[in-house]
């Protein structure tokens, strides 16, 4: 489970590096990235509550 969550974490560090790069030349927010931090604080939430209770 451990190596899930952290391929996982991986996963949304190289997208949130995308998207982040992305946003640069915007002076709005992108649909995707919006999606993206709603989905990232999902799982940190769910993360925490789980590696808490390990």
């Amino acid at each position: 489970m451990k190596w899930f969550l952290l391929i996982v974490q991986v996963i949304l560090g190289v997208f949130l590096a995308f998207f982040a790069y992305k946003q640069m030349n915007q002076a709005h927010l992108d649909t995707w990235f919006g999606v993206y931090v709603i989905l990232f604080a999902i799982f940190v939430a769910w993360y925490a509550k789980h590696y808490y209770k390990s």
